[in-house]
């Protein structure tokens, strides 16, 4: 069972909040969040190190006993657990953070990031030809339900925006991943090395938010997934305890 969980931070948190989240959140984490100069943002990092935190608890794995690692392209990994997988993603006043024992990837857009140019700019022709094709007013939802399936893969590869948006094609009825002739043998090869061939490509999970927002989880066959809405509070709750 692949877990998702989401964080809306629609509010800054209150000076409690504040200090007990920054007491519980790793040194790295804590060291991220207060970069930001507003509170509103600081909140949303601390945030982001909770949901974090929580989700990889669920798994057994205690964050400030583990080396936090990224890849070449910024995928996180945890060098003590190797058979636990978690990837997070933001947008808006949403967090979401998927975690299992199999590679996955996850994805959040807000609909009003869309913008014509990227499409024309980044998109295959024949994923921009169907967003075309759409009356205007459902363009922004579709846009974000392909870039969200995109970028999912992009972070199940590990490979991030070095792999070009125009090497694959996602397919928003059956989150089918399809490489395209622009998927050159380097390409090819980075994605080999992943597990990931022609034969044996991911799937894309939509999975429902809220209305104004897309989110996909990118995973390899059909296991189930399974989504719980978190607050600040029960975070803290939890950690607390249990930390």
């Amino acid at each position: 069972m692949i877990r998702i969980y989401s964080l809306k931070m629609d509010r800054e948190l209150n000076e409690g909040e504040r200090q007990q989240a920054l007491d519980i959140l790793t040194p790295e984490r804590k060291a991220k969040a207060l970069r930001f100069r507003r509170f509103g943002d600081q909140s949303k990092g601390i945030g982001t190190g909770l949901l974090e935190a929580y989700a990889l608890q669920q798994m057994g794995v205690d964050v400030h006993s583990c080396q936090m690692k990224h890849g070449e392209q910024g995928k996180p990994y945890i060098e003590e657990h190797p058979d636990v997988f978690y990837n997070l993603s933001h947008s808006g006043h949403w967090i979401v953070c998927a975690v299992g024992t199999q590679n996955l990837g996850i994805d959040i857009e807000q609909e009003s990031k869309y913008k014509e140019g990227v499409v024309i700019r980044c998109f295959p022709e024949e994923e921009g030809k169907i967003l075309m094709e759409e009356e205007p007013e459902k363009r922004p939802g579709v846009f974000a339900a392909y870039w969200t399936m995109k970028e999912s893969f992009m972070k199940f590869s590990g490979l991030g925006f070095s792999l070009p948006l125009k090497a694959f094609l996602t397919d928003l009825q059956t989150g089918r991943i399809t490489l395209t002739p622009r998927a050159d043998i380097g390409i090819r090869e980075s994605l080999n090395r992943q597990g990931i061939t022609e034969q044996k490509l991911p799937f894309c999970r939509r999975v429902p938010l809220e209305q104004g927002y897309a989110c996909s989880l990118c995973i390899m066959g059909e296991e189930a997934w399974q989504l719980t809405t978190v607050t600040p509070a029960e975070l803290i709750s939890s950690l607390r305890q249990n930390g």
